[in-house]
C-alpha cells in the first residue's frame, strides 16, 4: 500500500521536479496583462516588482504550468510569478511591432529601388539619342562604302568597254584597209601593163 502511494506521489511530483531542474531560459510575459512579481511562490507573498506584456524574463525555476516560476528581471531582481503567464514566443503586440518595423524597412527599400530604377531609365533616355546617332552614322558609312564600290566597278566596266570598242574599231580598220588594198593593187597592176603595151 505504501509503495503504491509512493508511486502515485512520484508521478504527481515528477513534472514539478522536472520543471525545477530546468536550467535558466528566457521567456516572455503573455499579452495584455500586468503581473506582480512576489518574493515567494504564493499569491499572498510580498510583491517585489511588476512586469508587463512583452517583457523578457529569465526563468530560473519552474514548478509547473499551473504553479509558479522563479524569474530574474532585466534589472537583476529575482521573484516568483504565475507560470501560465509565461510564453516561449514574444507577445503578439511585440510581434506586430516587429512586423511593422520590417514592413517599414521593406517599403523604404522598395522606394530606394524605385528611385534607382527611375534614375537608370532617365540616363537611358539621355543616352538613347546619342546611340541612335551613332547607329545612323555607322549605317551611312556602310552605304557610302557600297556606293563608292559601285562607282569604282562602273568605272572599270566603262574602261573595259572603251578598250573593247577601240580594239574592234582598230580591227575593223585593219580589215577594211586590207580589203581596200586588195582592190586597189590589182587595178594598179593592170594600168601598168596597158602603158607598156602602148609603148610597143
Amino acid at each position: 500500500m505504501m509503495t503504491r502511494i509512493g508511486c502515485i506521489a512520484g508521478f504527481v511530483l515528477l513534472p514539478a521536479m522536472a520543471g525545477a531542474q530546468d536550467g535558466p531560459r528566457q521567456q516572455y510575459i503573455s499579452d495584455d496583462i500586468s503581473i506582480t512579481v512576489r518574493e515567494g511562490p504564493r499569491n499572498d507573498a510580498t510583491p517585489v516588482a511588476s512586469v508587463n506584456s512583452g517583457d523578457v524574463v529569465t526563468v530560473l525555476e519552474n514548478l509547473g504550468e499551473q504553479s509558479f516560476a522563479r524569474v530574474r528581471l532585466p534589472d537583476g531582481r529575482v521573484g516568483w510569478i504565475t507560470s501560465r503567464y509565461l510564453s516561449t514566443q514574444p507577445a503578439a503586440k511585440a510581434r506586430v511591432q516587429g512586423l511593422q518595423a520590417d514592413l517599414a524597412q521593406t517599403r523604404q527599400q522598395m522606394q530606394t529601388l524605385t528611385r534607382e530604377r527611375d534614375a537608370a531609365q532617365a540616363r537611358l533616355q539621355q543616352v538613347g539619342p546619342a546611340m541612335q546617332v551613332a547607329a545612323d552614322n555607322e549605317r551611312l558609312k556602310i552605304e557610302l562604302a557600297a556606293a563608292q564600290q559601285q562607282y569604282v566597278d562602273a568605272q572599270l566596266s566603262s574602261r573595259e568597254e572603251q578598250a573593247r570598242r577601240r580594239t574592234l574599231v582598230t580591227g575593223a580598220a585593219l580589215v577594211g584597209g586590207g580589203v581596200l588594198m586588195g582592190l586597189i593593187l590589182p587595178l594598179l597592176g593592170r594600168g601598168g601593163r596597158r602603158r607598156r603595151r602602148n609603148e610597143f
